[in-house]
């Protein structure tokens, strides 16, 4: 694991581009949209029919930050079963191969939006018909605010997530020994969530952050994982490392993690500050082990878990917990060993934004009786905010 994760991947990529893009020939189109922009993609020759047998793709970027909006409302596609002749071929997610395309035929119109930034749409002629057309209007927009993007609309008990379900999720790892040491979340373009207790003894130099990633035993999973390097650990001023209050830390980048399909940060919440959560389900994810004392997760895993009140976990415990800290309990699953750091995510129901809540910070053993504990963002928000300078757009 390390730098060269990146270069693997690229030349993975390279070659089956170069597969993929030699059937469409000199009818391969790049488009790249300005912000607001609204231009329109066609087939060869309109109005009049393609010829039989073209194979054209047309590739739409827009700037980070944005969704392609797309209209086709000029549809004369020949019409068969399942569009085994004549189909657009449309990746919502931007994916050069199609692999994920949705499949459009026939006369009937449609209005879909990108996942992200990109689009890629792919006119393929069948030879058995006597061609059509088509012509589709694409917009560029705004995301009003970027943040807390979840792939889809359960660690001890966990279930592998989806590649890049969740863009938010990132982790620190150690540059000697290769290995993951802790979980993260990104909050900004140059800066990571994380625990404090994680960066001790820990040095700058030797440190990285992996964004982008699920199974790090692979690099074929997904196209957007990248090792950054670190410039600074800033630990919470208040954190105490014997009673472990405070645990939170922030990270931060020597360059600007770059936002794409793949990769984002999550919305902290600002207007759920006076939440307690308590009852609440949650999403903890993280590469760690899987019991005590078991191997680590070479697949990022997640678990849900339930909050529980303030009261009941210093009963349990029989130590005082905190009101900056947030407890955690569910029968069987639970974080373990080298998920510190990483998250408690809270799905909103009615937006489907991810929302970091809590930072893992220690539990008894895995799984065990007892509840884990952890640092409660939302008593820590205008530290975020001042440390990182940056204006929250979710506030």
């Amino acid at each position: 694991m390390g730098l060269c994760w990146t270069f693997g991947v690229g030349g993975i990529l390279l070659a089956l581009l170069g597969t993929v893009a030699g059937q469409y020939g000199t009818c391969d189109f790049i488009y790249n949209y300005n912000s607001g922009q609204t231009s329109t993609i066609e087939s060869p020759k309109f109005p009049n029919y393609y010829t039989p047998g073209t194979k054209c793709r047309y590739t739409v970027n827009a700037p980070i930050g944005h969704y392609l909006y797309v209209q086709c409302y000029d549809m004369y596609l020949p019409a068969s079963t399942g569009c085994y002749y004549d189909k657009l071929s449309v990746s919502l997610s931007g994916d050069s191969t199609l692999s994920d395309a949705q499949q459009r035929c026939g006369t009937t119109t449609f209005n879909v939006q990108t996942s992200y930034n990109k689009l890629v749409v792919a006119l393929l002629g069948s030879a058995s018909t006597s061609g059509g057309r088509f012509k589709c209007q694409i917009t560029a927009v705004k995301i009003p605010c970027d943040c807390g993007r979840r792939k889809t609309p359960t660690i001890v008990g966990g279930t592998p997530t989806r590649a890049n379900e969740y863009p938010m999720m990132a982790a620190l790892l150690d540059s000697v020994s290769k290995k993951l040491f802790c979980g993260a979340t990104i909050v900004t373009e140059r800066f990571v969530l994380t625990a404090a207790h994680c960066l001790l003894g820990r040095v700058v130099s030797t440190t990285g952050i992996l964004v982008g990633d699920q199974n790090i035993a692979t690099s074929t999973d997904t196209p957007f994982s990248q090792v950054l390097l670190v410039s600074t650990f800033i630990p919470n001023p208040g954190y105490n490392d014997t009673t472990r209050v405070n645990d939170i830390a922030l990270v931060r980048s020597t360059n600007e993690i770059v936002f794409n399909q793949g990769v984002g940060r999550v919305c902290l919440p600002f207007r759920l500050s006076s939440s307690l959560f308590t009852g609440t389900r949650v999403n903890a994810l993280g590469w760690g082990t899987i019991d005590f004392g078991a191997p680590t997760s070479s697949e990022l895993l997640q678990t849900t878990l339930t909050v529980i009140a303030q009261g009941e976990c210093s009963t349990r415990l029989s130590r005082t917990i905190q009101s900056s800290q947030i407890c955690t309990f569910t029968a069987g699953n639970d974080t373990c060993q080298n998920d510190s750091g990483g998250p408690l995510y809270y799905t909103d129901p009615n937006n489907q934004l991810v929302y970091e809540v809590g930072v893992v910070g220690f539990g008894v053993a895995c799984a065990s009786n007892f509840p884990s504990v952890n640092a409660r963002v939302t008593s820590f928000l205008d530290w975020i905010a001042s440390t990182t300078g940056y204006t929250f757009c979710e506030r």
